[in-house]
């Protein structure tokens, strides 16, 4: 609500508003000096050691969330906004798209996952939701089949972009995390993105505009309003 607290009427400090956006992005929580959020900088400018789940930042021209740090210079981050009118169809395709225009700097981070994932399917007759209604967290994954599809490094696969399951969501959910709350999960503005998680062939799950998980869903849906959110496992020491 900064913006509300902006425009009082009243005459403010000309930086105030920076530093506003920076607080709610997470950036006055950061232990070491990272740019701020909407400062587009190099990789090397980047300390990625010291940032806190769910800060937001600009690098090489992509604006991304940062999701976790995975141990011995690795960490996971995602695109912040839903790239468009991607069938689920069509996400892998429209990943090496999205990947070839990264800058050769980010591309030289990126660390391989497997070729293909194991994603189980999630029937929703299965599912028992914290709340029905905001669909915000499953209780019961560990009783599921998709609860092993997390993403990991795999040697023997590419690096590459992928689209994160059910299960890394969810693991990625909640206070302290990458997705601390649903509005910074999903909301209009990011638009909704698909999982990589499977219901039935031709259904699959998604992350609502409004946070909690939506469908399944029919794969062929593709529109303005959301899509494709890529995420990628960095490490800066490569």
């Amino acid at each position: 609500q900064h913006e509300e607290f902006l425009n009082d009427g009243e005459q403010h400090h000309a930086d105030l508003a920076e530093f506003l956006r920076g607080i709610q992005n997470g950036a006055m929580h950061d232990d070491g000096p990272n740019p701020l959020p909407n400062e587009d900088s190099a990789p090397a400018a980047f300390d990625f050691s010291t940032m806190r789940p769910g800060r937001i930042f600009t690098m090489a021209g992509e604006r991304y969330r940062y999701l976790e740090d995975m141990d011995n210079g690795n960490h996971m981050i995602i695109r912040d906004d839903a790239i468009r009118d991607i069938n689920f169809y069509n996400q892998e395709g429209a990943m090496d798209d999205w990947y070839s225009t990264l800058s050769q700097e980010v591309q030289d981070m990126v660390q391989p996952v497997s070729d293909s994932f194991d994603t189980g399917q999630l029937l929703p007759e299965d599912i028992i939701w914290d709340d029905d209604e905001s669909r915000w967290m499953i209780t019961n994954l560990a009783a599921l089949n998709i609860a092993n599809d997390v993403t990991e490094i795999d040697p023997s696969g590419s690096p590459r972009a992928f689209v994160l399951s059910v299960a890394d969501v969810l693991r990625l959910s909640g206070p302290g995390r990458g997705f601390p709350t649903a509005l910074e999960r999903g909301h209009g503005a990011l638009g909704w993105w698909w999982t990589r998680t499977p219901w039935l062939p031709g259904r699959a799950w998604r992350v609502g505009n409004r946070g909690g998980f939506a469908g399944p869903d029919s794969i062929g849906i593709a529109n303005s309003t959301g899509s494709m959110r890529p995420a990628l496992i960095i490490n800066q020491g490569n």
